[in-house]
This record gives structure tokens, sequence and C-alpha cells, in this order.
């Protein structure tokens, strides 16, 4: 099926669990707010001079003494994280699937060009690679911070696959949702400072700049799962947040489906319960979504 049929349903799906009481028109709302906001983002993602992008006000809002992994999440005008931090002065690498290194990775390095920067400025890590912690490991030797956009994975195919007890399982909002922890552990393992970063809207100028909301440093000694704990604490703090501030704004909600092994056990069997359809035509065939349990029912003729 093409993604693109597929993110209103399941956008629909995946915020009507976390907010139960919006009603059909408060979600429609909300989802064109959504759009809106993605496209925004995207066009200040084009590239530009960084003194057009960022006056001195919002580079005295960059940390100077970063060090390590930075954690992001794909929520506000996220793609302007590299560019803010280069223009605090770090060399950065960024984590990214290979998909998204193919999209942005012309844009990012012609924002470079028009800024007469090095373009070793910035590297891309590919995520998919087996090499991928053993990269990291190395940016940071080179003196380099790593950028890593967190977020929910690991769906019933992945848990049966894989340790459950590298997942994190993470409240937000009542429900949950599941992260690897192999950040965490390779950031344990080696003693690597770990902040947490989020583009953060001024409540007063309505402008998008950088909060750092936690630094989580190594403690010698420290057992894994007090570390892991610690960890998960300021996630989900980082989590509730965004939920707080401007859920709109995050970019995940359609692909939340994928993320939620607990929401594979509905009360579908209660016959009085409310069902919610939306009609999906896709590829020429006609078919209903089930809203509440994520299931897709092919409309057929009757011969």
């Amino acid at each position: 099926m093409d993604k693109n049929h597929l993110t209103k349903p399941f956008w629909f799906a995946n915020v009507w669990t976390f907010f139960p009481d919006l009603g059909i028109d408060d979600l429609e709302i909300n989802y064109l707010k959504w759009r809106a906001l993605q496209g925004s983002f995207a066009q200040m993602a084009q590239p530009a001079l960084l003194t057009q992008v960022l006056d001195q006000e919002i580079r005295q809002t960059i940390p100077k003494d970063l060090k390590g992994i930075c954690i992001a999440f794909h929520y506000g005008p996220y793609r302007q994280l590299p560019r803010y931090l280069i223009a605090a002065g770090y060399r950065i690498a960024v984590v990214a699937s290979p998909e998204v290194i193919r999209r942005e990775s012309d844009t990012t390095f012609n924002d470079l060009l028009i800024n007469n920067l090095p373009k070793d400025t910035l590297q891309y890590i590919d995520a998919a690679r087996p090499t991928v912690l053993r990269n990291i490991i190395s940016a940071l030797q080179d003196h380099r911070i790593v950028l890593l956009y967190l977020d929910a994975d690991a769906g019933l195919r992945q848990m049966a696959a894989k340790n459950h007890q590298a997942l994190m399982k993470v409240p937000v909002r009542q429900k949950e949702l599941y992260f690897h922890s192999n950040t965490a552990r390779l950031a344990y393992k080696f003693g690597i400072p770990v902040s947490f970063m989020l583009m953060d809207r001024g409540s007063t100028d309505g402008r998008w700049k950088i909060a750092l909301l936690n630094k989580l440093a190594f403690r010698k000694n420290e057992p894994l799962l007090g570390y892991l704990k610690r960890f998960k604490m300021k996630l989900t703090r980082v989590l509730n947040r965004i939920m707080k501030q401007d859920w709109t704004a995050w970019e995940n909600w359609p692909m939340l489906h994928l993320y939620q092994p607990d929401l594979a056990i509905t009360d579908a069997n209660v016959s009085n319960a409310p069902v919610w359809v939306m009609p999906i035509n896709m590829q020429q065939r006609q078919f209903f979504f089930d809203v509440k349990n994520k299931r897709f029912f092919e409309i057929k003729p009757i011969d």
C-alpha cells in the first residue's frame, strides 16, 4: 500500500488512541493543522545563509559546551537542528536512515556550500549499517557532536525477533510507546555524555529555538539498570513536554501504528461498542478502515 494514502487514517487512529475525548471535527481540524505545520517546517529547511535564519538572539540560546550524543525528536522544525549546531561552531555527525540521507544530503551540503563551510563540517552515519555503533564512536573520537533523532520503534514482529529487554516502555498520556535502548546502552558502555534536545516555541514571540532539556552525565560505578532508569525518566519528561506544548507539531503520528504492541489487544469483541470506519481508495480498490482497531476491510462487488 502507498504510505501517502495511509497518512490520514493512521494519523486519526493514533491520535485518537492518545486523545480519546477528541471528536471527529476536532481530529479533522488538528489534522489540517498538523499538515500545515509539516509544510511550513519543510519550507524552513531550504538552504539559506545562516545569518538570515539565525540572528544573534537565537544564537545565544544554543549551548556552547555540548559533548557526546545529542538526542532529538522529529518535533517542530527539527531539520534546523544541524544548522543551529553548525552555526554555534560544532562539527556534527547525523545518524539517519538511508532514505533520509538520500532525501536530505544534497540540501544539507548545499547549505554548507552557500555558507562557505567545509564539507566535512557535517557527516551522515547510516543507521541501517551493522557498523553504526562503531561509526558513532569514531565520530565522537573525531570531536564531533552526534545528533540522533529518537523514535518509538519495535512493533509486534520486531518484538518477537528481538530481546524484549532491549526496549524501553515509556508512559505518554496514560499510554505507552516503546523505544530501543541501544543508544543508552552505548553511552553507558563508553561513558558518553548524553543531552536531550528539543525545538521549543517561544511563548511570547512564537519563534522556534533550541531547548536543552536534560543532560545525562555518566556516573562512575553506576549499574546499567540505574542508568537506564535515569535515561527513561528524562525521555519521559521530553515526550510529555511535546504533548503539553503542541502535540500537532510532532511528525510521527502516522507512523505509530507500527510501534504499539500493547494496542494489539483490543476490545473489538464488545458487540455494542461504537465502530468508526473511514472509506479509503487505494490503487483503484476500495476499503473501510477500522479506526479503533487499525484494520482494513476491502469492499468487493457482489458477483
